[in-house]
């Protein structure tokens, strides 16, 4: 039974966790969970470009891609835990499954996914009532059903001429894929597309006709949507900036969070914090870990001194674990869990 796209993902959080997390982390991190556990998982271990790569992902496709895993011996179970550990031969097979199909270069699910999705629906049905108005189609079924999107195409269109948005539309989309100089992906995202002369394809349908891993293709049309999204980011494509220009891009910190750092900003402690938003200040503690994860300027010596850090971080490196308990052990409980999280938050490799 050969490895797919999807399992290798699987391997390669894994393989970045150490067997340090239970399949339960796996599945929310896939699934985009915006809790302060998931979001901090995602830092800690530099998987954040998966954050939310299959929203809909079931836990038995999970168990499925483990159970495989384990066949073939890529990975073996923790019994006392219940986690899992990648092999050696599991590590070889990642390589090699990544030599053939690289992750796309442009998709990181922290920072774009969400958007992503919103600037589909709204290109995808735009696209659609542009193509029908041209051809004189008024009776069709939009491939979107999202009331919020329609409503916002409806209100896009008023008083634009159909004609020249197709067109520039057009001009856009064809100097983008351009530039994304990949051929194959660019075909992929187009074939996605629906027109009054065809219904769009579905990743299935485009990995049997590209004979193709679906999960891959699935990577690289959600990858193009990120370049989409990178491009405007950096002040181009004028007419996808109209997409998107109202949806505010997740920072990787959940709203309680954000409003943490709004206190923190005004100098209040922990203590103050917690009896200001009626939390537990194990709850603030969480709050502040993930600031840190995400922000590399925020400063967490007020709360862990730069020596500190230093024995912590020292003693995970030799030990080669972010376990906070065994740190704590190891370290004779003289650091708190919330000072080990912490000093752990600015060992992360950034990127991930």
């Amino acid at each position: 039974m050969s490895v797919h796209f999807f399992d290798a993902v699987v391997l390669d959080i894994l393989s970045a966790m150490r067997g340090e997390r239970s399949p339960s982390a796996v599945y929310h991190l896939l699934k985009g969970k915006r809790s302060s556990q998931t979001i901090q998982d995602a830092g800690l271990f530099a998987v954040s470009k998966y954050f939310g790569f299959c929203s809909s992902l079931s836990r038995d496709r999970l168990n499925g891609s483990f159970q495989k895993l384990l066949r073939q011996s890529f990975i073996t179970e923790k019994r006392e835990t219940g986690a899992y550990v990648v092999t050696e031969s599991g590590e070889k097979e990642l390589a090699r499954c990544f030599s053939l199909h690289p992750w796309p270069r442009h998709f990181h699910g922290a920072y774009y996914q969400a958007a992503a999705n919103i600037m589909w629906g709204r290109m995808s049905l735009l696209i659609q009532v542009l193509s029908n108005r041209r051809c004189g189609e008024r009776v069709y079924l939009p491939i979107i059903k999202d009331y919020q999107i329609q409503h916002w195409v409806r209100q896009y269109l008023r008083n634009r001429n159909a004609d020249e948005l197709a067109a520039r539309f057009h001009a856009e989309l064809k100097e983008k894929l351009s530039a994304l100089d990949h051929d194959r992906q660019a075909a992929v995202f187009v074939h996605s597309l629906t027109s009054a002369a065809k219904v769009g394809f579905t990743c299935k349908q485009l990995a049997e006709k590209m004979r193709e891993d679906e999960w891959y293709i699935y990577a690289l049309f959600w990858d193009v949507l990120h370049y989409f999204i990178q491009s405007v980011q950096k002040g181009e494509s004028p007419l996808f900036q109209a997409l998107i220009k109202d949806i505010p891009f997740k920072d990787g910190l959940t709203q309680s969070t954000r409003k943490t750092l709004f206190l923190i900003k005004e100098g209040k402690s922990i203590d103050r914090i917690a009896e200001i938003r009626n939390l537990k200040t194990a709850t603030i503690e969480d709050h502040i870990v993930e600031i840190a994860i995400h922000d590399p300027a925020f400063s967490i010596e007020k709360y862990v001194t730069k020596e500190e850090q230093k024995i912590i971080a020292d003693y995970a490196k030799i030990n080669q674990t972010n376990k906070i308990r065994q740190i704590k052990e190891g370290l004779g409980g003289r650091y708190s869990y919330f000072k080990i999280r912490l000093a752990l938050s600015k060992t992360v490799t950034r990127h991930g």
